[in-house]
């Protein structure tokens, strides 16, 4: 096969896509409110350090945002399969917009941002994107198609990573021009725009039937919701590959401790400032983008369980290098090449388990996985900040990177994941 006709095949999944309107203007909304959002948590991030002068407050930001996962996504997968999806994708994005506006009128009307009312409008907008997450994963399959899905996913992954670069840096400079405000008004409009993209629109509503004929909508009561729970959890546990990459996808998440210390490894490793750590984290940015354009083709050669196992240990090893270099061109090429490695096997990993489970089921199982897999972030954070006073910086990420080899490797000899395919 030729270099042209290899270039043809790539592409083909990328253009059999934007032809479809209901991707586009779902993949356009996603890309607005990644954008609007780089304003939000820029200027709430920069407005409370401005306040507090605080590094603890600061840091409080990051653990208030994953609580809403952990506490609300079962109850989220169940909506998802209970009720129209298209609707609670549109009531989210419209309730997201209030919420900013609410901190917009409260800056103009006070003065400036209190950091307890930060805390709870980041708590209340991770929430509401904590319902909207189940319902967007569970009509993927049937607005692209599985044999699109991994390449959907991908390029939603890839919008996600350059939205949130090219926002953070306007964001900044807007800030820098006018005030903190307009970096919120323009994340209020942001919402706005993807309610109307997602109404826009041609999208499955609810995947469960009502129970009888005379009934609107199925019970929420609490009897219902934990019934829908243990269905969820039961459907989860009898698929050999969901079940094992439940357990892949809560250990990969130990290894969350190095995020908060990449300055140290900057000063103590690289001997440089703030300037590098922005080097470093654009070419994080720009090996996510690059994962993302990868991992549907990919998928389609090798099969997506091994492209998440060798995803996995490309990137283990990289982090071990990682913790070895001592030159910044060297880290920045190992970052970019580790964050495309993990970015492609976390694309494969949610496309298998979306496709294996049947739709009715499929927001429960998404809320429950989500809720499993990030419960142990907060704690690896704090852990691993605690056990980095003790010891040096570059055995923590040589730690991080033994972790996510062995996690490559288990996953490797694991048939029901090797084998795995969309």
């Amino acid at each position: 096969m030729g270099t042209r006709n290899k270039l043809l095949l790539i592409t083909d999944g990328y253009r059999r896509l934007f032809r479809k309107p209901s991707f586009v203007l779902l993949w356009t909304g996603q890309t607005v409110s990644v954008f609007g959002d780089a304003f939000f948590n820029l200027a709430v991030m920069w407005v409370v350090w401005s306040e507090t002068q605080s590094t603890l407050q600061t840091a409080v930001i990051q653990a208030v945002w994953h609580i809403p996962d952990v506490l609300f996504a079962p109850l989220a997968g169940v909506l998802a399969d209970r009720r129209d999806r298209k609707a609670i994708m549109v009531t989210t994005n419209v309730a997201a917009a209030a919420v900013v506006g609410a901190v917009v009128l409260i800056v103009v009307l006070v003065g400036h941002l209190p950091p307890v009312i930060a805390f709870v409008a980041i708590f209340k907008l991770n929430s509401l994107t904590t319902f909207m997450n189940p319902a967007r994963a569970s009509i993927m399959p049937a607005v692209v198609g599985r044999d699109l899905l991994t390449t959907a996913q991908g390029l939603f992954s890839t919008a996600r990573e350059t939205a949130g670069l090219v926002g953070s840096a306007a964001a900044g400079l807007l800030i820098a021009a006018t005030s903190a405000v307009w970096a919120l008004v323009v994340d209020a409009a942001s919402f706005m725009f993807v309610s109307l993209c997602i109404a826009l629109a041609r999208l499955p509503g609810r995947a469960a039937p009502p129970a009888a004929p005379n009934e609107i909508r199925p019970s929420l009561s609490p009897r219902s919701v934990a019934r829908d729970l243990r269905e969820g959890w039961r459907t989860a546990s009898r698929l050999p590959v969901v079940r094992a990459l439940l357990w892949l996808g809560l250990l990969i998440n130990t290894v969350a401790f190095i995020g908060p210390l990449w300055p140290a490894l900057v000063q103590e490793r690289l001997s440089g400032g703030a300037d590098f750590y922005g080097v470093l984290l654009a070419a994080a940015a720009a090996g996510g983008m690059m994962g993302g354009l990868v991992a549907g083709p990919l998928e389609r050669r090798l099969g997506a369980g091994r492209v998440l196992a060798s995803g996995w240990a490309i990137a283990g090893v990289c982090t071990l290098a990682i913790a070895g270099s001592t030159w910044l061109p060297v880290t920045m090429v190992l970052e970019f090449v580790e964050t495309a490695s993990l970015t492609a096997g976390m694309v494969v990993s949610s496309a298998i388990m979306i496709t294996a489970v049947r739709e009715e089921y499929r927001g429960r199982v998404f809320g429950i996985v989500r809720s499993l897999s990030v419960i142990l972030i907060p704690v690896s954070a704090l852990a691993g900040g605690w056990v980095a006073e003790f010891v040096e910086i570059w055995i923590m990420f040589a730690a991080a990177g033994a972790i996510v080899l062995a996690l490559a490797l288990l996953a490797w000899m694991n048939p029901n994941v090797r084998l795995a395919r969309v």
